[in-house]
């Protein structure tokens, strides 16, 4: 027959019940963090901010960099010597690809402006 867990409970309850948490002090830090909720140059979210920044703007390079690739691609494909129903098509196809590359950089640029401020 199993035995009664009564007295491990009460173990517990008394263990428990005889901690008691620290008071919770404003200018000590907030959530175990180091640095006080006032202190401008300490707070971490400034460096993620940071790094943020730092990533949208590496984003753009590579972008832009890809954009210019694809942009002399479709002018050239356009000086391609081909007539026809598939050639209209491509080249059609072509003018709205270059127009999406126009459309992905003003957004960059916009996306970049917002993060600087």
């Amino acid at each position: 027959m199993p035995r009664p867990l009564s007295g491990a409970m009460t173990m517990y309850r008394n263990s428990y019940a005889a901690t008691t948490p620290s008071p919770i002090d404003p200018f000590a830090g907030l959530a175990g963090n180091s640095f006080t909720p006032f202190g401008y140059d300490q707070c971490p979210c400034h460096d993620a901010v940071e790094r943020s920044r730092n990533l949208i703007a590496v984003h753009q390079r590579s972008t832009l960099a890809q954009s210019d690739h694809a942009t002399v691609v479709a002018s050239r494909a356009k000086a391609i010597a081909w007539t026809g129903k598939a050639a209209d098509l491509f080249r059609t196809r072509m003018d709205r690809v270059a127009q999406s590359i126009l459309l992905l950089d003003q957004d960059m640029a916009a996306t970049v402006a917002i993060a600087q401020r």
